[in-house]
């Protein structure tokens, strides 16, 4: 994959605000004592801790703060590996879904999620 990210740390009470700057968001969200997998927000309060996202922007949150990853231009410092995900079938998310993790010296920067197959626009074995 040719992209990189941009990762903006934030603390915990900006989480509301960025997860309602998505455009019609996936959330996959886990409390104590449930868990679930919906699109968009609706009436429903987000969890402690989840993950939200629309095409280009991934928000993470936990107790500790949140996450915002966005797709960048290439940078030939950090590598982007697309992975598809397996939900179980009671989560009811995406039909398709994807992890970008970026690495950097072989560590982990950060993952972002998307429905839509990063380079899915080009032919296989590079014929474009």
């Amino acid at each position: 994959m040719k992209e990189s990210v941009a990762i903006l740390p934030l603390a915990p009470a900006e989480r509301d605000a960025e997860v309602g700057k998505l455009i019609d968001p996936w959330i996959g969200d886990e409390g104590p004592l449930a868990a679930g997998f919906r699109r968009g927000l609706g009436d429903k309060t987000l969890r402690p801790r989840g993950v939200a996202f629309d095409a280009q922007t991934t928000v993470v949150w936990d107790e500790a703060g949140v996450q915002v990853l966005k797709a960048a231009a290439a940078d030939p410092q950090v590598v982007a590996l697309c992975s598809p995900v397996i939900l179980h079938h009671r989560f009811q998310g995406p039909a398709r879904l994807f992890r970008i993790d970026y690495l950097q010296r072989g560590a982990l920067l950060g993952s972002r999620f998307t429905t839509e197959a990063p380079g899915s626009e080009e032919g296989q074995d590079g014929d474009a």
